[in-house]
C-alpha cells in the first residue's frame, strides 16, 4: 500500500514539474498577492473632482467647496445654522482638523463617539471619483465610532486625495503604512435602506444626512 501510494504522489510531483513541495504552497501565492492585478475600469470624461461631486450628490449628500482652511469653519457654521443644529461637535484627531480655530460659542471634542451625539467632523482619508465615496481609516485618533453613530456626518476632503478608481485607494493606503488599518470604511452617500415597503429611509443604520467639505 505504501509503495503504490508514494508512486502516486510521486506522478503528481513530476506532473507539477516541481520537487520543492513547499514553495509551491507559499512561494507562489504570496508573489500573486503582491501583484495586486487589476480587472476592467470604466472611464470618464470628467476630471476626477466633477465626476466625484456628481456621483455625490447623486446619493442625496450635499458638499461646499472652500479654498482654503480658514473657510472650512465657515462652512460648518453656515451648515449648522442652516439644518437647526446646536454648535457642538465630536471630532476626529488630525493635523488639519487640530489647527482649526474654533469660536466661542462652539463646544468641540476629541474623543469616541456616542449615541448621544448628534454632530460629528472627520477628514477623509481619499475619495473615490468612481463611485463618489469617502474613505476612512480606523485609528486610536479616527474611531470608526465617528462614522457611524451621530445623525450628521461632517467630512473634508482634500481635492488632491480625491482617486479616480477604487483600487487607486488601495495604492495610496499601500504607500501611506506598511501595515493595513483595522478598518476601512467606504462610505457612499448617507444611511438608508428600502426594506420596509421598498421606500427609501435615510438613517437607518447610520448617519441621516452626510456633508462634505471639500478642501481646494
Amino acid at each position: 500500500m505504501t509503495s503504490a501510494r508514494d508512486a502516486i504522489l510521486d506522478s503528481i510531483r513530476r506532473s507539477l514539474r516541481s520537487d520543492n513541495t513547499v514553495a509551491i504552497t507559499t512561494d507562489k501565492p504570496a508573489i500573486e498577492i503582491q501583484r495586486h492585478a487589476r480587472g476592467p475600469q470604466p472611464h470618464w470624461q470628467e476630471n476626477n473632482i466633477e465626476r466625484f461631486v456628481a456621483k455625490l450628490e447623486a446619493v442625496a449628500a450635499t458638499l461646499k467647496r472652500v479654498n482654503n482652511e480658514n473657510e472650512i469653519i465657515i462652512a460648518i457654521q453656515a451648515y449648522l445654522q442652516q439644518q437647526a443644529l446646536p454648535t457642538q461637535l465630536v471630532t476626529a484627531k488630525s493635523p488639519l482638523l487640530d489647527s482649526l480655530v474654533w469660536p466661542a460659542d462652539f463646544k468641540v471634542e476629541q474623543r469616541r463617539a456616542t449615541g448621544d451625539d448628534v454632530t460629528v467632523l472627520t477628514e477623509a482619508f481619499a475619495g473615490v471619483a468612481e463611485t463618489g465615496s469617502l474613505v476612512l481609516l480606523s485609528s486610536p485618533e479616527s474611531p470608526t465610532s465617528l462614522n457611524f453613530l451621530p445623525d450628521n456626518y461632517l467630512c473634508v476632503l482634500q481635492c488632491d486625495r480625491i482617486e479616480q478608481n477604487i483600487e487607486d485607494v488601495w495604492d495610496r493606503i499601500r504607500q501611506h503604512s506598511e501595515t493595513m488599518p483595522r478598518a476601512i470604511n467606504f462610505i457612499t452617500g448617507p444611511s438608508r435602506t428600502a426594506d420596509v415597503e421598498q421606500t427609501i429611509q435615510l438613517g437607518a443604520h447610520g448617519p441621516r444626512r452626510l456633508h462634505v467639505i471639500l478642501l481646494e
